[in-house]
């Protein structure tokens, strides 16, 4: 099938949702059981991580693109190029990137050409382009980086969109399309689960709060996203009084976004270094039709001054085989901290300081991470 057969035809989901039909949540998938997929029962006990500085085996920092009124998905004229931006999904970008790469394909369908350039690499900008070319479009990613060096591979990267707007400054569309966004993201993530090739896999996920949790609104997509879900449940794992938890998928940014990357290329896609400075610089594209994933960088090039860096920091600990959960959580003494557990080794973060682009590793915030999760798993009852 073309890629303007795909794109009339309404064969994608997004196509559909933009034409007003009822999108159907997808059906709650059961967590695996067995072999290299054993997810424990929610509250089977759980085995402590074990946080020291000697196990610290990296740091690294990102800025995630939060954008206050939310991501920013919509087809305009720019000069003469017809854009589609699809930037601003602070800490939700992996997590999203599959739902809102299929609406903005949705949106390329008023374009003339079966050529498309996607400005940026990252998660949303190789989803982007992948599902581009199953649609019929050659298609070339512009980006002045390329994993391993895109801030995709340093989110934390757990599949729950976060961070994604301003309470006051969201409208009801966006919130609507993110929920859209989420539905599709999760049907398509899933189908990755526990492939190695693509470092995605099922862990049991806990939010933690010493204060009763409001269940007066779904989570972002329904809660039929989150199999499993118990909420504002008493007596929570850490000592802490109350916590929501679910199964979910937990993606390795380094394993899969080099599987996108060698998916896109196998399929004939061509990735070229370049830098944008402002809107005049598409003119030098020979490509009509564009989609722009450029993330934080968008701001400069787009003149969105609605999109500021949310600053993270990440320190990994030595792997530990017995660990299937994450879990986030605020403490007295040491604040937001939370933790996912990878292949590769034991995620700590805790950190989301907007409007901080330092991108240089914080000792004080080692040590706060590294003491704090160490504090939480002295809680766990033997």
């Amino acid at each position: 099938m073309k890629r303007r057969d795909f794109l009339t035809s309404g064969a994608g989901l997004g196509v559909a949702a933009m034409a007003g039909c009822t999108i159907p949540l997808p059906s709650v998938v059961p967590p695996p059981t067995t072999g290299e997929a054993l997810v424990q029962p929610i509250g089977a006990p759980m085995r402590p991580i074990k946080s020291s500085m000697d196990r610290v085996t990296r740091t690294i920092v990102g800025l995630r693109p939060f954008r206050k009124p939310g991501p920013r998905l919509e087809a305009v004229k720019v000069g003469s190029k017809d854009v589609v931006h699809n930037y601003g999904h602070g800490g939700g970008g992996v997590s999203l990137s599959w739902g809102v790469a299929e609406l903005a394909v949705a949106l390329t369908k008023d374009s003339s050409s079966d050529r498309v350039a996607v400005l940026g690499s990252g998660a949303i900008g190789l989803s982007t382009a992948i599902l581009l070319q199953r649609a019929g479009a050659q298609v070339t990613i512009y980006a002045k980086d390329f994993p391993p060096y895109t801030t995709s591979n340093v989110a934390g990267a757990m599949w729950h969109p976060v961070t994604l707007y301003e309470n006051d400054q969201v409208s009801a569309e966006t919130l609507s399309m993110l929920d859209l966004a989420s539905r599709i993201a999760f049907n398509r993530f899933i189908r990755f689960a526990n492939d190695p090739k693509y470092g995605v896999y099922w862990i049991r996920q806990y939010s933690l709060s010493a204060m009763p949790m409001s269940t007066i609104l779904p989570y972002v997509g329904g809660d039929a996203l989150y199999p499993g879900l118990v909420r504002n449940q008493s007596g929570g794992p850490f000592a802490f009084q109350y916590y929501d938890a679910y199964y979910t998928l937990m993606i390795d940014p380094d394993i899969y976004l080099r599987a996108l990357v060698n998916d896109f290329l196998a399929a004939g896609g061509r990735m070229k270094e370049m830098t944008f400075e402002s809107e005049g610089d598409l003119e030098k594209l020979p490509e009509s039709s564009i989609v722009n994933c450029m993330g934080l960088g968008a701001g400069k090039v787009f003149g969105d001054e609605t999109i500021l860096p949310a600053r993270g920091q990440l320190s990994f600990l030595l792997p530990q085989s017995d660990i299937d959960y994450g879990y986030a959580g605020s403490t007295d003494d040491y604040g937001l901290l939370y933790s996912f557990p990878r292949k590769t080794g034991i995620l700590l973060g805790g950190s989301v300081d907007k409007g901080d682009w330092n991108l240089e590793p914080r000792a004080d915030e080692i040590r706060r991470m590294v003491d704090g999760h160490a504090y939480l798993a002295s809680k766990l009852k033997a």
